[in-house]
């Protein structure tokens, strides 16, 4: 938890949310959908829940728990930021469809930024 508390990790962080949600409209929408000012507070909106899972999944797992037990409950953090991703998708983004809200949830669970505290 105290890796995404640093300044230097909130904006490292902050450009990942950016940056797994643009990837998800231009995969998802066509190039001319894409709306910057949008992405930018979308992406904030991921870093926030990133965080706040971030302090649930070390409340749950402990702040120094075994690498085998933080790998065994990664899956935990992965599927909540896939529905933030959703959330996100459906209700910031206003993604209309509902198989780009799931592809960009799936997106956004997979590429969770809180695999790196595993390295």
């Amino acid at each position: 938890m105290t890796a995404f508390l640093q300044p230097w990790a909130l904006l490292a962080l902050y450009v990942w949310s950016f940056g797994v949600l643009s990837a998800a409209q231009l995969t998802i929408r066509l190039i001319m959908a894409f709306n910057v000012r949008l992405t930018l507070i979308a992406a904030l909106a991921l870093s926030l829940a990133a965080i706040a899972i971030a302090q649930l999944q070390t409340a749950f797992v402990g702040a120094d728990a075994s690498l085998v037990r933080r790998i065994e409950l990664a899956p935990i953090p992965m599927l909540l930021m896939a529905l933030a991703g959703f959330a996100i998708a459906r209700w910031l983004l206003r993604i209309k469809r509902l198989r780009g809200q799931l592809i960009a949830g799936l997106m956004v669970g997979l590429l969770d930024p809180h695999l790196f505290t595993l390295l």
